[in-house]
């Protein structure tokens, strides 16, 4: 009986050890790979920006308001 409940023990040991690697390849797989590499440079265009095609209408700032006169005391 003895022989028994050391296999149990060590099925159980086993059991243990195999859902625990479960559980961290579960966990670890939820991780950005972007977290572990480096950011890479953003790649630099080589075409020039376009022509003004006159697509875009630019309007002159419009006029300052006029500042609002202060409130006068009124003396009675």
């Amino acid at each position: 009986m003895a022989e028994q409940n050391k296999s149990n023990l060590w099925l159980i040991g086993g059991v243990v050890v195999v859902v625990l690697v479960v559980i961290y390849w579960f966990v670890s797989s939820g991780t950005e790979p972007a977290a572990t590499e480096p950011p890479a440079a953003p790649a630099a265009s080589s075409e020039s920006a376009p022509a003004d095609d006159g697509a875009v209408s630019v309007e002159p700032p419009a006029e300052p308001a006029a500042p609002a006169e202060p409130a006068t005391p009124s003396t009675n």
